[in-house]
């Protein structure tokens, strides 16, 4: 007789955590290392299995991430009624408090749900007639600049998932961010970029076009082992079911993995006095022990000094701001650069100018398709110690 499966654990729950385009194995492995188990990859979507400790380290640990999702259902969404219905079967009230301001919005696609804010509206008016019906008439109220509870749709295909997000506020807005020079970087795609850069974690690491600093200081964190989102809110602190001694012990195990490693040289280049001056403000205000350098002025013109072993930059495309007159130039110099200053080791390109990549040395065999909002941006890969560049696998 064949031994009986053993009982599901109780405290085990599903969860889907959502990434841009191209970083899916970047948060697999990060998952990894915070102790979360996956359970499989899907398109711009790791899903796992966890207890609330887990979605907790999640939330504060990935940096590669945009949001973590716990499913509360799951259905066959043939129709918009459908999502009605199976809205209106969810015990809601068991979630969330009745004066909860709650947003919802659709994410992912499906050949049948094809009208977002007919959806939306579907969904909501099953969320409001369950509060209405058990909660004495009462029901929340939906508020899409500041929600206490963040409620996604997510489609896959003929499914359709509804689910609690548990971070709330994308993961990407760490909370360092106050203010930017121009066409910033987002934090999740910067450090998504340093992980698939090839940079060690511990080689001295050159941004020759460093803006505001985000990819600096998403490689400071990652030196570090420092957990990126410590000090924000998340969506899951609105749930009835929040723990917060629960919580905090978990923020106390992330700020132990913490280890400041010495020796480490980061320096950023910034042409603009004004982007390398907000740069600056960052750094001293939320990042002092870092060992971030600036120099200004054109890179062209900076000599950063021997011993760099890596090389990452977002330069600007052309597309949105200058000519592509300025930019084939500007990437040939960079390419220079690359070739002057980074005898060996890894330089990583991030850029959505694909017709210009040339011209610093980028191949399309060497790239890696990244997302950054609508525009197909490619992460070209080359390395210095070998005569062709880096393959992507």
């Amino acid at each position: 007789m064949p031994a009986p499966a053993p009982a599901p654990d109780p405290e085990r729950l599903p969860g889907f955590v959502l990434c841009r385009g191209g970083l899916e194995e970047v948060v697999e492995e990060e998952l990894r290392e915070l102790e979360i188990e996956v359970v499989g990859r899907h398109k711009r979507a790791v899903e796992i299995t966890t207890n609330l400790a887990g979605f907790y380290r999640a939330n504060m640990g990935l940096r590669s991430a945009l949001n973590v999702l716990r499913p509360i259902r799951s259905f066959n969404a043939r129709n918009y009624d459908l999502l009605y219905y199976q809205s209106r079967k969810t015990n809601w009230h068991k979630l969330f408090p009745v004066d909860a301001r709650l947003r919802i919005d659709v994410k992912g696609h499906s050949p049948k749900i094809t009208h977002t804010r007919y959806a939306i509206h579907r969904v909501k008016d099953g969320i409001t007639d369950t509060f209405r019906k058990l909660c004495g008439g009462v029901r929340p109220s939906i508020e899409k600049r500041d929600p206490d509870v963040h409620i996604v749709v997510y489609l896959e295909k003929h499914r359709a998932t509804l689910a609690l997000d548990m971070s709330g506020t994308p993961l990407f807005k760490r909370g360092y961010r106050i203010e930017h020079g121009e066409a910033p970087m987002k934090e999740d795609l910067a450090a998504g970029i340093l992980s698939l850069s090839g940079w060690d974690r511990r080689s001295p690491l050159l941004d020759p076009m460093c803006g505001s600093g985000t990819l600096l200081f998403e490689a400071w964190m990652m030196a570090a082992g420092i957990a990126p989102n410590l000090h924000r809110g998340f969506g899951f602190e609105s749930l009835l079911d929040y723990d917060q001694a629960l919580h905090v012990a978990e923020k106390r195990k992330l700020e132990a993995r913490e280890t400041h490693p010495e020796d480490l040289r980061l320096l950023g280049i910034e042409i603009d006095p004004g982007t390398g001056s907000t740069m600056e403000r960052i750094r001293d205000k939320y990042f002092p022990k870092s060992p971030i350098q600036l120099r200004r002025g054109k890179f062209q013109n900076v000599n950063p000094g021997p011993g760099f072993g890596a090389l990452v930059c977002n330069p600007p495309y052309g597309l949105r701001s200058g000519t592509e007159a300025e930019i084939m130039p500007l990437y040939s110099d960079l390419g220079t650069f690359i070739r002057t200053y980074l005898k060996e080791g890894s330089a990583a390109v991030y850029t959505a100018n694909h017709d210009a990549a040339g011209s610093f040395g980028g191949s399309q065999s060497s790239s890696i398709p990244l997302l950054n909002g609508s525009l197909e941006g490619r992460l070209y890969r080359l390395k210095q110690a070998q005569d062709d560049p880096v393959r992507s696998g």
